[in-house]
């Protein structure tokens, strides 16, 4: 072996080891952010599929994060299913399944998504039934885990970790936004 050789294979030996932790580097990068991605537990691809639509149709995203970014249908999906009676489960999960099928929700386009949620939330609104109806259970859990979620306490609400004094009668314009703490 002469000298150029062994500069040679040591070149591409060390180039090799240089590049290799960028390599590693580059692709842990493209790996997607943790709590973006939603793998259901509980709910079918279907059902997750009209939760994860109707939650960012009530919360799009706009300049702050939606309802998906801020990881509201996982949310959704553990109160439906770790906190909620056997009975509301069962009336939600039905309420869902009815949703569906009578809109034909799964077949429809995003604009006739977002029109076929606003016209029920419109006539839930206006007729105000006994039972409540299943958007309005939508977007009370769409909220409450939105408004829960890193996001919206700290880049739609106002957040501070610590407070301080509390002046319950300030006027809003003084403040800005509601506070999440």
């Amino acid at each position: 072996m002469n000298r150029r050789d062994v500069i040679k294979r040591t070149a591409i030996l060390m180039g090799g080891v240089v590049s290799a932790p960028a390599i590693m580097g580059i692709l842990k990068g493209c790996k997607a952010k943790p709590g973006v991605a939603w793998v259901p537990k509980h709910f079918t691809q279907e059902q997750a599929y009209v939760i994860t639509e109707m939650a960012e149709i009530i919360i799009p995203k706009t300049d702050t994060a939606g309802a998906k970014d801020a990881g509201v249908p996982a949310f959704i999906e553990e109160m439906i299913f770790e906190v909620y009676s056997e009975a509301d489960r069962t009336k939600f999960m039905a309420a869902l399944e009815d949703f569906t099928s009578s809109t034909g929700y799964l077949d429809l386009s995003t604009d006739e998504q977002v029109n076929v949620v606003t016209e029920a939330h419109a006539k839930a609104i206006e007729e105000k039934p006994q039972e409540r109806p299943f958007v309005m259970a939508m977007k009370e859990l769409t909220m409450l885990g939105y408004f829960s979620s890193k996001p919206g306490a700290t880049e739609v609400l106002r957040y501070e970790a610590v407070p301080g004094y509390y002046n319950g009668c300030m006027p809003l314009e003084e403040v800005g936004r509601t506070w999440a703490t």
